[in-house]
C-alpha cells in the first residue's frame, strides 16, 4: 500500500508541475494556487558556476501591496512576515520585493523548492484570509500613528449600552478644555453595508455619553469610503475621517 501511495504521488507530482526552459532562466508553474486561484509560478536560476536560486520574482509581496497589505507597516505583521522567512530558510530582498531560496548543489532543489512554496502559501493565506488579523493591523497602524503625533487616547474600550449588551471601541480620547470625549471606532472595510454595526454601537451608549463625539476612522487604501456608509452615520452625528487624510484631521484630536 505504502509503495503505491509513493508512486501515486510521484506521478501526480511529476504531471502537475511544468518546467519551461527559457533561455536565462526556467519558469517552474506549481499545483499550488496563488492569491488570484492562478497556479502559483517559480523563477529558478543559475547565479555563477556553483548556485541555484529560486525566486517568486517579487509576486507574493506586491499583489498584497496591491490590496493594501504592507508588511512593514505594523510590528506585528512584520514580525510574522521574518519569523515565517527564518522558518523556511527563505531570503527578502527589501529592493525588489522577491522572496527566495539559494543553494550550491541540484540535489538540494526538491526540498528548497517545497520550503519556498510552503513560505510563500503562509505569508499570504495568513496576512489576507484572516481577516481578524487585518482588522487588528489596521486597529495597530492608528494606535501607532496617533503615538507618534502625540494623540493621547486609551484603547480597547467598552460601555454597557441602552440595550445591555457590551459595546467595544478602539480609542478614547479624553475631554480636554474647549474639547469633548471622542470615542472611536477604527472600519477596516467602509463598504456600503459595514455601516450598521457601528452605528449601533454608538446609537446604544448616546444617553451614556450624552456630551462625547462619536467619530469612525474608515481605512480607504484600498478603496473609497462608501457613500451609503459615510451618510448613514453622518446622519447620526457620527463624524466619518478617512484614514488617507489623517495627516489634515490629527491636529483635531491632540488635548493639548
Amino acid at each position: 500500500m505504502i509503495s503505491e501511495m509513493k508512486l501515486l504521488y510521484d506521478s501526480w507530482n511529476k504531471n502537475q508541475l511544468q518546467l519551461e526552459d527559457h533561455e536565462d532562466f526556467i519558469l517552474i508553474t506549481t499545483p499550488f494556487l496563488d492569491l488570484h486561484h492562478d497556479f502559483l509560478q517559480l523563477i529558478f536560476t543559475r547565479n555563477g558556476a556553483e548556485e541555484y536560486s529560486l525566486s517568486d520574482d517579487g509576486f507574493v509581496l506586491s499583489e498584497l501591496e496591491m490590496l493594501g497589505i504592507d508588511i512593514f507597516s505594523s510590528q506585528k505583521r512584520k514580525s510574522f512576515f521574518d519569523m515565517t522567512l527564518r522558518i523556511f530558510g527563505v531570503t527578502h530582498n527589501r529592493a525588489t520585493g522577491e522572496l527566495s531560496v539559494s543553494f550550491k548543489s541540484l540535489s538540494e532543489y526538491p526540498k528548497k523548492q517545497n520550503n519556498l512554496i510552503q513560505c510563500l502559501l503562509r505569508v499570504s493565506d495568513m496576512l489576507l484570509t484572516a481577516r481578524n488579523t487585518v482588522i487588528s493591523i489596521f486597529a495597530e497602524e492608528v494606535s501607532n500613528y496617533f503615538i507618534e503625533n502625540q494623540v493621547f487616547f486609551s484603547d480597547d474600550i467598552g460601555y454597557t449600552g441602552k440595550s445591555g449588551n457590551y459595546q467595544s471601541f478602539d480609542f478614547v480620547i479624553p475631554a480636554a478644555r474647549g474639547k469633548k470625549e471622542k470615542i472611536i471606532k477604527a472600519i477596516n472595510n467602509p463598504k456600503a453595508d459595514n455601516y450598521k454595526q457601528p452605528l449601533l454601537s454608538f446609537v446604544d451608549i448616546q444617553e451614556l455619553k450624552p456630551n462625547s463625539q462619536f467619530i469612525v476612522l474608515g481605512n480607504d487604501s484600498i478603496q473609497p469610503i462608501s457613500e451609503t456608509f459615510y451618510n448613514s452615520l453622518s446622519n447620526y452625528q457620527i463624524q466619518v475621517l478617512p484614514w488617507s487624510e489623517r495627516d489634515h484631521w490629527v491636529g483635531d484630536l491632540r488635548i493639548l
